[in-house]
């Protein structure tokens, strides 16, 4: 395959996973067709069947995709930077992918469920891999953390920020700065300390 078979098949891998997450955060995943997720991207049944095989390796790859790319730029925060810097680095990433691919989040939270086999554990895997990021980081902050805090707290952090892209709106009254700002202050200091922000 040529560099620009390979891009094409990309564009197009990609043109059906966007109209699949659309759709499958408009009407949910049960309710969701292949022919209608065809329709929205432009393409036969025939032909989105030579990228997947099933619905279910949709909802794979979809899910797949969101949480690696996550993992990838968390991952790329530079390590020199002071603990806060970092921080703060990973809230903003977390908070950017979900909101620059908000039907993909909804997917993720509402349609793992309907995964199961090895695509369900992999995803579950990936999902650990995002919590054991956001532990390294509270660890980070407080290297004296008691250990049975740490979960609790990463969890209450990615919980919070996970729910962030259901309601929160880019171009509204609180630019993302600022949002990001202010959870890093809410969860360092307290709802206090906050209101200074």
């Amino acid at each position: 395959m040529s560099r620009e078979q390979a891009a094409d098949y990309e564009e197009k891998k990609k043109a059906i996973l966007d109209a699949a997450a659309a759709l499958f955060a408009r009407v949910g995943y049960p309710n969701a067709q292949l022919k209608e997720v065809a329709k929205a991207c432009g393409a036969s049944k025939s032909m989105l069947y030579h990228y997947f095989p099933s619905k279910d390796d949709v909802l794979y790859a979809l899910l797949h995709e969101h949480l690696q790319s996550t993992i990838d730029a968390i991952e790329q925060i530079d390590p020199a930077r002071s603990a806060e810097e970092r921080f703060r680095l990973l809230i903003e990433i977390y908070i950017q992918k979900s909101t620059q691919t908000r039907t993909r989040h909804v997917v993720a939270m509402n349609d793992v469920k309907y995964l199961s086999g090895a695509p369900l554990k992999k995803i579950l895997e990936l999902e650990r891999q995002v919590i054991k990021l956001f532990e390294a980081s509270l660890e980070a902050l407080d290297p004296n953390l008691p250990g049975k805090l740490v979960a609790p707290y990463s969890m209450l952090l990615t919980g919070m920020l996970s729910w962030v892209d259901l309601w929160y709106r880019p171009n509204g009254p609180m630019k993302p700065d600022e949002l990001v700002e202010r959870v890093a202050q809410l969860f360092l200091h307290g709802f206090l300390a906050a209101r200074k922000v």
